[in-house]
């Protein structure tokens, strides 16, 4: 098995942990990748990577059997930069926060490791959606695992975006900012605006206004197929468009096309995992404070 790492640097609380998943690592390939930037803080932590083979183009990870993202859910989104439209699976093991798609927790190291040695794991494919900017594909890597959102950009005054799907109006958005988001983001940036939460592989987006002036203008669940098409106009002449965590600059009056991508994100989950647990576990549903 090749396997390759991408990660984000840790607090020193997580030193064992991380010795103990690199050396289950190093026993499963005897030559594993590691990000460029994460071995270098990793050779400076500890120096069990010093002889390690480093990455840091996508192409390089081409023909790797795994990815494993150590961080939060942000790291995994950077995985998805990297593995790009190989669909090589990736497996999220969590050192931030929330954990939603990094779901392997510090605790389930060994669990995990023994889980990926013996093909004890399930796949997931994840939506992704294409961003093309007046027909041109936008940025290096013009896709989104969570979310496209437009924003307004240092200022009060609120955007105005119109959104058409298909050939039809769908409204005129005046807010703080539009979120698109596919069932993986609605954890994310929509959940926090207010939108529902959406079971992966459901085919649907969610069209989710940010601080609406019209209270009316509720989030949007329709399917995922078909053109999605967003003008933002207001005082200012530029905003921020988003995808996942890069950020862009957007003119005023540039069209912003989105589409499902032809490729989808490959989350690998272990056998015990599954959707509902893991929002129970990271929602705290079902648990009252003043049962203790």
């Amino acid at each position: 098995m090749k396997i390759a790492v991408h990660g984000r640097a840790f607090s020193p609380e997580f030193d064992d942990a991380i010795k103990q998943i690199l050396k289950r690592i190093k026993a499963l390939d005897d030559r594993p990748m590691l990000e460029f930037h994460f071995k270098r803080f990793l050779d400076e932590r500890m120096s069990l990577t010093r002889d390690w083979q480093s990455f840091d183009e996508p192409h390089q990870v081409e023909g790797v059997d795994l990815l494993i993202a150590v961080g939060g859910d942000g790291t995994v989104l950077e995985a998805a930069t990297l593995v790009r439209d190989t669909e090589i699976p990736v497996l999220g093991v969590n050192t931030g926060r929330l954990g939603f798609l990094s779901n392997v927790g510090i605790d389930e190291i060994d669990l995990a490791m023994d889980a990926v040695a013996a093909g004890k794991v399930w796949y997931e494919k994840r939506l992704l959606l294409k961003i093309e900017v007046d027909g041109m594909e936008f940025g290096e890597f013009p896709y989104a695992l969570n979310e496209v959102a437009i924003m307004k950009r240092d200022t009060s005054s609120m955007v105005a975006v119109e959104v058409e799907r298909d050939d039809s109006f769908v409204n005129n958005y005046w807010a703080d900012g539009l979120i698109v988001s596919t069932p993986t983001g609605s954890t994310a940036y929509s959940l926090s605006a207010g939108g529902p939460i959406v079971m992966p592989g459901s085919e649907v987006l969610c069209i989710n206004p940010v601080a609406p002036h019209n209270l009316n203008n509720r989030p949007l669940v329709i399917p995922a197929h078909g053109e999605l098409q967003m003008t933002a106009e207001g005082r200012e002449n530029q905003f921020l468009l988003s995808l996942d965590s890069r950020m862009f600059i957007l003119d005023g009056g540039r069209k912003v096309r989105v589409t499902p991508a032809p490729f989808r994100f490959v989350l690998m989950n272990l056998e015990h995992q599954e959707f509902f647990s893991t929002v129970r576990a990271k929602m705290h549903w079902g648990i009252d404070p003043r049962d203790r």
